[in-house]
């Protein structure tokens, strides 16, 4: 169990480092890994991202649920130190620079282009995880309404979410 913990910290770890641009930027390097290493199928994956969606807080904290699932508490402890630490120390390394290279419109172009880099992934990967996730009509119907919801009309996302569960359960009923 404590090699597993110690591969999860370095795959999370490295994941970290990578993940530039957010929680959704990082969906496509640990969907890579986590399947890359058998830890879970595409739809425990999906579920994952999903139960991550559903808590207050990022989506790295999908992280936890994959550590746990592959080493119990101490996987989920390791896959959450390895995702969050490099955020941390990244943070505090670049406060102090910060301050003097955001003059150079040279900073401003790079971070520009690493940014359509980050849309991209997300792009990427919500196709990817749309694919798997609408299935039929109905989460094809439940994904417009809440797209539409969204953007066109600023709905809150929680009462969004509330409205895809709803309709799911009520999908369900014979």
């Amino acid at each position: 169990m404590l090699s597993a913990a110690i591969e999860l910290f370095a795959s999370f770890f490295k994941i970290g480092v990578f993940g530039f641009g957010g929680g959704f930027a990082l969906i496509p390097l640990m969907q890579q890994t986590v399947l890359g290493q058998h830890w879970l199928s595409p739809a425990q994956f999906l579920s994952a991202i999903a139960i991550g969606q559903m808590t207050p807080g990022p989506v790295a904290i999908s992280a936890t649920f994959v550590g746990f699932h592959v080493a119990g508490i101490v996987g989920a402890v390791a896959a959450t130190l390895g995702i969050f630490l490099p955020s941390v120390l990244l943070t505090g390394a670049l406060m102090a620079t910060y301050t003097y290279v955001r003059r150079y419109p040279a900073f401003h172009e790079v971070l520009g282009a690493v940014l359509a880099a980050v849309v991209g992934l997300i792009a990427g990967v919500t196709w990817r995880l749309g694919v798997q996730a609408i299935t039929g009509f109905v989460p094809a119907a439940i994904a417009l309404a809440v797209a539409i919801g969204g953007r066109r009309f600023r709905v809150n996302y929680g009462l969004l979410v509330a409205f895809g569960a709803l309709a799911g359960v009520l999908a369900l009923r014979p």
